[in-house]
């Protein structure tokens, strides 16, 4: 990300939050919009901005996860049907660019910093609460990778080949047809 573009997220940060960022990750970027990921001093943010011309960050919307109203594991992030990628909490959500991160990327990247915003008062302290952690992870992870799957992309892709030789074969018998008169 060029530093104009990261001196004016951090000025919209500053008048709309009262704070300059502690840290900005992009999800996307290109001329035009800017999709990104903000840690506040007590929450993050995850917002979609235009670009002007005159370089300047016009937000489009975003949302804000407060420290105090997020628990592990309470942000999800999915890719949706029209290929754009949700991220929620509770009962907020945004829709960002479907481009080149993993939906488990943006939502891992929101649960550390938030994580680490929280402390080690809650982090797991001896080897067996570590373990236990991971697994759960673990176990988020292959949740989420059970419900992307991709039989219903492989149905359509099966339907539409169907259709398809159907279309061809009436193509050409009807070419055979035209030919024989």
């Amino acid at each position: 990300m060029d530093t104009s573009l990261e001196r004016a997220l951090a000025n919209w940060c500053e008048e709309e939050w009262g704070q300059s960022p502690l840290g900005i990750s992009e999800w996307f970027v290109d001329e035009d919009v800017a999709q990104v990921f903000m840690r506040l001093h007590r929450s993050v943010l995850i917002a979609d901005f235009t670009i002007t011309q005159e370089g300047l960050a016009i937000c489009q919307e975003h949302l804000q996860i407060p420290l105090d109203r997020w628990n592990p594991g309470s942000i999800q992030a999915i890719r949706t049907a029209d290929g754009r990628v949700r991220f929620r909490h509770r009962n907020l959500e945004i829709h960002l660019a479907a481009r080149l991160r993993a939906p488990e990327w943006g939502q891992a990247l929101l649960e550390e910093w938030l994580m680490s915003q929280r402390g080690d008062v809650l982090r797991p302290k001896d080897r067996t609460q570590r373990v236990a952690s991971m697994n759960r992870t673990k176990m988020s992870i292959e949740r989420n990778l059970n419900h992307s799957n991709l039989d219903a992309v492989r149905m359509d892709f099966i339907s539409t080949t169907a259709s398809l030789k159907s279309v061809e074969s009436k193509l050409d018998s009807r070419l055979v047809s035209d030919e024989s008169e």
